[in-house]
């Protein structure tokens, strides 16, 4: 017992070790008025596995690596809530996604749905064929998108008899590759062909379909009551969630791969050219173009973060667009698209995790107003108990801030595309 303690703690300062030799310096970090929040190692074997994904909502930062491990993170303060391996190490994992209460993700073909609050499932089960994208979330369902173009929708609870619900399905043309993205009111999601298709959220009833005329390889992204839409032509579309009509249009010039960045009064786009375009989310005119930037990382009163086509943290002002600040890095880094706070989240393959912030910004800027806390489940509440089993989630010690240490069965066939009877598809065969 007291040597795997001393096994446990070796490999633990190692770790951070590790971490802290792979961090920008603060005095690099100061050159250009930011300072670290703090810093952490999500949980991976570095000879074998990396860091997948990692996903920003409501302060908590989810990440994602490819031996399926979840790991929870308050975006705040860099303490670790709970880590989750989920599935087989050996599958590939698609996801997280996350909402206010849920986690969801897919290893295989089979779903997994974990309580935001703990890691723990509250539900399990096979998917009706071989998934092309992570899950998406809506308030009631939980949308996994197949290779064959259909999205099948999930309910997030159950009959008065505890039993699964009978999952309903839209058909569409064409590969589904991308995410889809799930509102308040729709259920949106593209495919290879370039169509784009808005259902409802909450029944299974189609909105409208749209041609693109390109593919679409980024996910769609969401700034109420537009769906912005970013093709691999470089043209970003800003449409009405309701109606599908066109709002405004805008041309980048170059193919687009990455998420459109809706922030306050603009729109942030990177194109392959490689550039960063700051666009007007009201008119879609060309507010500003930063060159040699290839991703956006977070805005706040004055300036706009991203990462370069070297590799480096480049910060720009945010009226005009023009550099006034650039640190390079010795190893490859992924900014995090965060359109709800002024910090800047960096993350790498190996895991290390920096949160970043403007020297005298102690309180984040929100965009938007801030999202509730979720609440804690009820003492009591069990586990529910389904085959396969995850392994079971682990709790985690909070990380140190910056002082030095980092911080089932198959589903019921449905009755129908569209949940109604193949005749009434209005897509056809």
């Amino acid at each position: 017992m007291a040597f795997t303690a001393i096994a446990l703690s070796c490999t633990a300062l190692v770790s951070i070790a590790f971490s802290a030799t792979r961090l920008i310096s603060q005095e690099e970090l100061y050159r250009v008025g930011l300072t670290r929040a703090w810093f952490g190692q999500a949980q991976l074997d570095r000879s074998r596995n990396h860091l997948d994904r990692a996903v920003l909502k409501a302060d908590r930062l989810t990440v994602l690596t490819s031996a399926g491990v979840v790991q929870d993170f308050n975006a705040l303060t860099g303490a670790i809530f709970w880590t989750a391996p989920i599935g087989r190490e050996d599958f590939p994992s698609l996801g997280p996604t996350c909402s206010d209460k849920f986690v969801a993700l897919v290893n295989g073909s089979t779903l997994y749905v974990l309580d935001r609050a703990d890691g723990r499932p509250v539900d399990i089960r096979r998917v009706g064929g071989a998934p092309g994208a992570a899950p998406a979330l809506s308030k009631k369902y939980v949308f996994v998108p197949l290779v064959n173009g259909r999205i099948e929708g999930y309910s997030l609870a159950k009959d008065k008899n505890d039993k699964k619900l009978t999952p309903w399905y839209y058909q569409s043309m064409g590969r589904t590759m991308v995410a889809p993205l799930a509102t308040p009111e729709s259920i949106i999601w593209t495919t290879e062909m370039g169509n784009l298709y808005v259902g409802d959220s909450e029944d299974p009833k189609m909105r409208y379909r749209l041609e693109t005329g390109s593919e679409i390889l980024a996910p769609p992204a969401y700034r109420k009551p537009f769906v912005l839409v970013a093709a691999a032509s470089g043209e970003v579309f800003a449409m009405q969630e309701m109606t599908g009509e066109r709002e405004w249009k805008y041309g980048t010039g170059f193919p687009v791969t990455r998420t459109p960045a809706p922030v306050g009064d603009h729109v942030y786009v990177t194109s392959e050219e490689p550039a960063l375009h700051c666009i007007d989310a009201k008119t879609g005119s060309m507010v500003w173009k930063a060159p040699h930037v290839l991703q956006f990382a977070a805005e706040s009163k004055n300036r706009v973060y991203g990462v370069d086509d070297l590799g480096g943290l480049v910060v720009l002002d945010a009226a005009k667009g023009s550099v006034v600040g650039r640190i390079a890095t010795d190893h490859p880094i992924q900014s995090l698209v965060n359109e709800q706070t002024d910090r800047v989240y960096l993350i790498s393959d190996d895991g290390v995790i920096q949160c970043l912030r403007e020297i005298d910004a102690k309180e984040p800027l929100y965009h938007s107003p801030k999202e509730p806390e979720m609440k804690k489940p009820e003492a009591g509440a069990q586990q529910q108990a389904e085959q396969p089993q995850p392994r079971p989630a682990e709790k985690s010690a909070p990380a140190k801030k910056e002082s030095g240490q980092p911080a089932g069965e198959k589903p019921e066939k449905p009755a129908g595309p569209f949940g109604v009877p193949d005749s009434e598809n209005p897509f056809g065969n």
